[in-house]
């Protein structure tokens, strides 16, 4: 049940550093229901990672970044699990007896649960508690001073006032950058044949990729050999960390990972013609210097921005909505066919409200709680109205369920609606191809900038 994986760790130069050897367990040979029942474990939101980083500038907290060195081999076991005796370490005239693990190895099932068992009972064994709203996110409140731990895995990020972490930015501005460029030349050099030149925006206006154009054999014959899925899964991850310009472009080009053709490889090809010129691009976070635990959640204002029949097949709309006083950026596609575009914004702010709930929420356990109305723009009239007057929901009843809700916020004065002209909707950049000036105007206005040299960035990956 158990293998020993020999490898061979080198310098940066091509010298041996050292050998080591690992044993890994034969995992794909549990049974579900004998030596294991559940193996789920929770990984943190980008959403609620970026939030505390943003919190941290504005209130000038310092950073600190660690991973955690063999964390899943110094997990601890609840339940009885045995292996046989690894080769090289059998015990003489006993080579038919069974070991029982005290601690977690590599290839378990339960490795990664137990891994997160024991982290959790570590930091709530220091005072932390865990957040409602993301088991992945601890507190520690010691007077009236707030300590976050947030966990991805096996890498923790914690937030504190003390200036014993080094982590240096622009205190001055209460503005920190986070970017993924290692990560990102390290997957472009892989592609780098497909790069013979640079471009401004991630995709083409009108493009309208669709599934029939992978449904030949031909197709499928000349997709064989490209790496379409690891190149779409790679850019994926970049996007949704760092990287919300290409959030629209993204979800187009990921419907086709099960069957894609020759015209959605070009597609993502140009992406990686796009990243390759603009990997310089970090994501800025904070820049309000007038911001205090007690104001952190005041005005939080959002824009949300719909395309109707986006889809040329399923004729399924998208929606896209982006939150100011951080960047809580997101792109959604409706899995309904929707009847007009007044309806298709209609659920976009819905969508919407929803996930500035959480955020409110979420705020309020890191220790910024606020009561003020929360306000977002919307370039449909029609859709504005319907909040606001109830004569006009003849055409809307079908979406009862959805305008309930909405309008109990609004009688509440938890939130307002706004027009916003077409020209200002930030959010356009989220649901439909625009031509690079557009891009451009929009792209910035996401905080996607170069910084100064007396800046230096927290680095996000690897």
């Amino acid at each position: 049940m158990v293998v020993q994986n020999i490898q061979i760790r080198y310098t940066g130069n091509g010298k041996i550093d050292r050998f080591k050897a690992r044993f890994v367990m034969k995992g794909f040979l549990q049974e579900h229901g004998i030596d294991y029942n559940k193996i789920f474990s929770p990984v943190i939101r980008i959403n609620v990672l970026r939030l505390p980083l943003a919190i941290a500038v504005l209130l000038d907290l310092e950073i600190h970044q660690m991973d955690v060195k063999t964390a899943f081999i110094n997990s601890f076991f609840q339940k009885e699990i045995y292996m046989a005796q690894p080769k090289g370490f059998l015990i003489a005239h006993e080579e038919n007896l069974a070991g029982k693990l005290l601690k977690s190895l590599y290839g378990l099932k339960l490795a990664r649960r137990v891994r997160y068992k024991t982290l959790s009972a570590i930091l709530e064994s220091l005072d932390f508690h865990k957040l409602i709203k993301d088991s992945c996110g601890f507190k520690r409140a010691v007077n009236d001073v707030t300590y976050y731990t947030a966990v991805y895995v096996d890498d923790l990020w914690i937030t504190a006032p003390t200036p014993a972490l080094s982590i240096q930015r622009d205190c001055k501005n209460k503005t920190i950058f986070i970017h993924q460029h290692k990560y990102a030349a390290k997957f472009l050099d892989r592609f780098s044949d497909y790069i013979p030149y640079l471009i401004a925006t991630p995709s083409e206006r009108n493009a309208n990729l669709s599934v029939s154009k992978s449904s030949s054999e031909a197709e499928k014959d000349a997709m064989k050999d490209i790496p379409y899925r690891q190149a779409i899964g790679s850019i994926m991850y970049l996007m949704v960390s760092t990287r919300p310009d290409i959030a629209c472009y993204m979800r187009e080009v990921s419907q086709f990972i099960a069957n894609p053709g020759m015209e959605h490889w070009k597609a993502g090809v140009r992406y990686f013609k796009y990243l390759s010129g603009t990997n310089d691009y970090d994501l800025l976070l904070g820049g309000s210097l007038d911001m205090t635990p007690k104001n952190l959640t005041d005005n939080l204002t959002a824009f949300s921005d719909s395309d109707y029949a986006n889809c040329p097949e399923t004729r399924r709309s998208v929606s896209g909505y982006v939150t100011t006083r951080k960047p809580n950026l997101v792109a959604l596609a409706y899995h309904i066919v929707i009847l007009s575009t007044t309806e298709t914004e209609y659920i976009a702010l819905c969508h919407w409200m929803q996930e500035m709930i959480f955020l409110k929420l979420l705020l309020h356990e890191l220790g910024s709680a606020t009561t003020q109305t929360s306000v977002t723009h919307d370039d449909n009239q029609s859709c504005i109205k319907i909040w606001y007057n109830p004569e006009v929901h003849g055409r809307s009843k079908h979406i009862r369920v959805r305008y309930c809700f909405v309008q109990e916020k609004i009688e509440r004065h938890e939130f307002t609606f706004t027009y916003c002209n077409t020209i200002a909707m930030v959010a356009d950049i989220f649901t439909k191809a625009l031509d690079k000036h557009r891009f451009r105007e929009l792209k910035a206005k996401f905080r996607l900038q170069n910084p100064g040299s007396s800046i230096r960035p927290i680095y996000l990956g690897i």
